[in-house]
C-alpha cells in the first residue's frame, strides 16, 4: 500500500514467507479426534478474546463467554479491576449465568440452592449449611479463576496459568493497533449465528479477499480485491490491507468517480460536485484528504497518528487462533470463530460492529455487515449510550448483506472437504493467511509449545 514506507512501519511489507507445496490434510476440517486434539493442546492454552471491557462500566456489570464445553463469567468486581471466573457452582456444577450480559449488586446467586459468589469469587454463603457435614464444605470453595487481562479496551482469558502476559502474545498487534483508541469505539450490532461448518473452515473465508470479485460484487465500485497487501508474523498473526477509494481496473470505468465513490465522500461530509474534474483512479488521495478533515473537526485526535492507508483502507488482522479485526479509521468489525463442542463440522459465528461517536449529526455510522455502493448505512447521531442486545440470529438474511453473502457458500465448502475426491485446499499467494494459520495451530498440536 505504501512503497515509500520504512522498515518498522506499520504499514510497510513484512518479509515474503514460502509455505511450501504441501496440501494440508482436510480430515482437520471434520474429525472428532483432530478437534479434541485442539481442544486439550491449543485452546485451554491460549489467550482468546473473551468480549469488551466497555461492556462492564459499572461493578457488578458482567458477561458470559462461552468456549467449547466450558462458559466463563467476566465481571467488573472493582473500579480498576476485571476478573474471570469458570461459570460453574461447586454445590452441584449448575451455571450460575445464563444470559448474554448482566449486573449484580454484591454476589452471584446460584438459582437452584441459593449459594452466593462474590464478585471476587470468593464463597460467601451456603444456604443450610448446618446440613452439611464440616467436611464436606471445609475448603469453602470459591469460583474457579482464569487469566483475564484488557488490552486497548479488549479482554482477553486463558485457562492456561502459565500462559505467556499477553501483550507478548499478541505479538505486533498492540505496535500495529495501539494507535486506535478501541476503547472510546462502543458496539453498534452484535450478532451470532451457528454455521454448518468447521470452525476453521468459517475462518479461512475471512483471510483472505481472493473470493471478493465472486460473492461481493458490490464492494467492487471503492473496493480492489485483487491488490490487497497480505503479511504473515510470528505468533500466527497475519493482516490483509485492502485498498479502497477507487475503482479497479478489472471492474469499471477507472476515469469516473461512479456512484460507490460519490456516496463515500457524502459519508464523511463532502460535495461530489467539488470532485467533478478529478479521474476516478485519482480520486483516493482527495478521499483521504476529506476523511482527515472529517476526524479533525469531529475531534477524532488519532486520526493524526494514522498513516494514508489507515484512513482510507480496510485492515483486517488475524489474532491467533480465531479472532479477526476490521480496522477501520472510524469503526472496526469484531469476528470470533468458536468450535461447536459437539459437532466438529459446526461452529459459532460472532460478529460485533464498533464505531466510534461523533458530534457530527449528519453522519451515519459504518455498519460493518452491511457495507455498500450507497455509503454509510448505519443509523444517524450514534451515541453508544445504549448497548445493542446480541441478536442470536436463526437465519442467514438476518446476518447483513456481506455477511449473508459469505454464510451462503462456507456450509458448501464444508460439504465439499468431507468429500472422497477432496486430498486438500491448494492455496494460492493470496491465501497464505490461511497458510501461517495453518502452521501456527500445528506448533501446538504436534506438541512444539
Amino acid at each position: 500500500m505504501n512503497p515509500t514506507a520504512r522498515p518498522g512501519d506499520r504499514d510497510a511489507k513484512a518479509p515474503y514467507v514460502h509455505f511450501g507445496f504441501d496440501r494440508p490434510d482436510p480430515k482437520a476440517l471434520y474429525s472428532r479426534e483432530i478437534a479434541a486434539l485442539e481442544w486439550e493442546r491449543m485452546w485451554t492454552r491460549v489467550w482468546t478474546l473473551a468480549g469488551l471491557a466497555s461492556d462492564l462500566p459499572e461493578i457488578g456489570d458482567y458477561f458470559r463467554y462461552d468456549l467449547g464445553p466450558e462458559s466463563f463469567i467476566v465481571v467488573r468486581s472493582a473500579l480498576d479491576s476485571i476478573k474471570a471466573f469458570y461459570n460453574v457452582c461447586h454445590h452441584r456444577g449448575n451455571r450460575l449465568v445464563r444470559e448474554d450480559f448482566g449486573r449484580v449488586s454484591t454476589c452471584f446467586q446460584c438459582a437452584f440452592h441459593g449459594w452466593q459468589y462474590g464478585l471476587d469469587g470468593k464463597l460467601k454463603k451456603i444456604r443450610d449449611q448446618e446440613a452439611f457435614q464440616p467436611e464436606v464444605i471445609a475448603d469453602r470453595p470459591g469460583l474457579t479463576p482464569v487469566r483475564c487481562e484488557v488490552w486497548n479496551g479488549l479482554v482477553f482469558i486463558s485457562m492456561n496459568d502459565d500462559v505467556e502476559p499477553l501483550t507478548q502474545f499478541l505479538g505486533v498487534i498492540p505496535d500495529h493497533l495501539g494507535v486506535y483508541p478501541f476503547g472510546r469505539f462502543r458496539p453498534l450490532a452484535d450478532i451470532e449465528y451457528r454455521w454448518k461448518a468447521n470452525w476453521k473452515v468459517a475462518l479461512d473465508a475471512f483471510l483472505e479477499i481472493y473470493h471478493g470479485i465472486d460473492v461481493h460484487p458490490q464492494l467492487m465500485s471503492f473496493a480492489d480485491p485483487y491488490n490487497a497487501q497480505y503479511d504473515v508474523f510470528d505468533k500466527g498473526i497475519s493482516r490483509m490491507i485492502i485498498p479502497r477509494g477507487y475503482v479497479p481496473e478489472t471492474w469499471g470505468d477507472t476515469s469516473q468517480i461512479n456512484e460507490g465513490l460519490k456516496n463515500q465522500i457524502i459519508s464523511f461530509g463532502g460535495d461530489p460536485t467539488t470532485y467533478a474534474n478529478v479521474r476516478g483512479g485519482d480520486f483516493k488521495p482527495h478521499y483521504m484528504r476529506l476523511k482527515r478533515a472529517w476526524g479533525e473537526s469531529n475531534g477524532l485526535d488519532y486520526f493524526s497518528k494514522l498513516s494514508d492507508s489507515q484512513i482510507g483502507d480496510n485492515w483486517n488482522y488475524f489474532i491467533f487462533p480465531n479472532v479477526t479485526l476490521n480496522v477501520f479509521s472510524d469503526a472496526f468489525l469484531i469476528q470470533r470463530f468458536r468450535p461447536d463442542p459437539d459437532d466438529p463440522t459446526s461452529s459459532i459465528y460472532n460478529a460485533i460492529t464498533m464505531s466510534i461517536p461523533v458530534a457530527d449529526p449528519n453522519y451515519k455510522a459504518q455498519d460493518l455487515a452491511n457495507l455498500s455502493p450507497k455509503g454509510n448505512v448505519g443509523p444517524s447521531k450514534f451515541t453508544g449510550d445504549v448497548r445493542p442486545p446480541r441478536k442470536h440470529a436463526q437465519a442467514i438474511e438476518e446476518l447483513g448483506t456481506v455477511l449473508e453473502q459469505d454464510a451462503l457458500l462456507v456450509p458448501y465448502v464444508q460439504l465439499g472437504v468431507q468429500s472422497r475426491a477432496f486430498k486438500g485446499y491448494r492455496l494460492s499467494e493470496q491465501e497464505v493467511r490461511i497458510w501461517n494459520n495453518i502452521r501456527e495451530l500445528d506448533e501446538y498440536l504436534s506438541g512444539r509449545k
